[in-house]
């Protein structure tokens, strides 16, 4: 693992206390549709990964809803998510690896499945197919200490029957992907990688980097004028045109060294990127989300604090998410208005990261 997972693997021990109910005590009914899923990654060593929803109608919160549907834990830390056109939520998970399914209107488990995946990062749809990175388990040791994951992969889906249907190679340490038309954006430490998928045997027609950037890709997103934008924590945000896989523009702004998550927002007329920044103790002491205005490519800083670990953004009020987050407590949900005021605030579970939208 990344030293990320290492410093997890140090956290202290916490799990909130759950307990079930009995027969005459039946479970309520949690309704996701229409609310925010928020994904509360856990620590990693102890599989303390949970689910919030937030009404941003009522501004409430419930926590541990998995638990509430299923009775039981999820058992897993969730490294990210997707919703899927049958407003399903795909929950990524590592330790163990898995791919669990979610019925929207109940939170209850539908399936889930494991096979083809090796410390699975990402999915997105793609009509009737899946596609997945994954770091896969091997890995070298570079010249500053980091592990890096050299044989990352990309795993195709059936998406009705689960079944795999093949594995592209793609470089190093594969995290965000996109799709447009018949070709594969994937966020690698070689560049933005780009597949033809139309093609069986699934050639790499070129990787993108851009003049002047330096280190690997972490995340994908699109605007609203469908450019992608891939980020690289050592430069900025890079915009890339997809229909001729080339790189222009490239936005100085600070991108968090670790995640590197981007997002869209306010209908696709901005990026947004966070950063925290570190001590040499390794505790944090400052964060802040920026907004990119896509269409000036400038930067401003949106909202700050101390430690952030992921950013949403709402397509139906624009409210932007993010968290002070804790791996060994309860983080603390921020939500931000369009004006970049703090709207609300809430109690959430351990390592809040990522946010899903039905």
């Amino acid at each position: 693992m990344k030293k990320i997972f290492k410093s997890l693997l140090l956290a202290a021990l916490f799990v909130i206390p759950f307990t079930s109910c009995t027969k005459d005590d039946p479970a309520p009914v949690v309704t996701f549709d229409k609310k925010v899923l928020i994904i509360n990654q856990g620590n990693y060593s102890e599989q303390s990964a949970s689910l919030s929803l937030y009404d941003e109608n009522t501004m409430q919160i419930t926590n541990r809803v998995y638990e509430t549907a299923n009775g039981i834990s999820i058992g897993a830390t969730i490294v990210s998510g997707v919703i899927s056109p049958q407003k399903e939520a795909y929950l990524v998970c590592n330790n163990p690896d898995k791919i669990e399914i979610i019925d929207a209107t109940t939170g209850k488990t539908k399936s889930s499945f494991t096979t083809g995946l090796a410390s699975p990062r990402n999915v997105i749809f793609a009509g009737d197919k899946l596609y997945v990175t994954n770091w896969d388990y091997e890995h070298i040791v570079n010249s500053e200490g980091w592990w890096e994951y050299n044989k990352s992969y990309v795993a195709i889906y059936d998406a009705v029957t689960k079944a795999l249907l093949g594995k592209i190679l793609v470089g190093t340490d594969a995290e965000g992907l996109a799709l447009f038309g018949t070709r594969l954006f994937v966020a690698t430490k070689e560049g933005v990688v780009v597949v033809d998928v139309s093609n069986p045997e699934y050639p790499i027609i070129k990787t993108i980097t851009a003049s002047g950037v330096t280190g690997g890709a972490k995340h994908l997103a699109f605007d609203a004028n469908y450019n992608l934008w891939a980020s690289f924590p050592s430069k900025g945000i890079v915009k890339i045109n997809p229909s001729t896989a080339t790189s222009s523009v490239v936005v100085d702004v600070p991108v968090d060294s670790m995640d590197g998550f981007i997002t869209a927002g306010d209908g696709g007329q901005k990026i947004y990127t966070y950063k925290t920044i570190f001590n040499s103790n390794y505790e944090a002491v400052d964060a802040s989300v920026y907004a990119v205005d896509v269409n000036t490519n400038t930067a401003t800083k949106f909202f700050s604090g101390t430690y952030f670990y992921g950013v949403g953004v709402s397509p139906s009020t624009g409210n932007l998410f993010t968290a002070e987050v804790s791996f060994t407590s309860n983080s603390l949900l921020k939500v931000v208005g369009k004006d970049g005021a703090l709207k609300s605030s809430a109690g959430a579970g351990i390592g809040t990261s990522r946010y899903l939208f039905f």
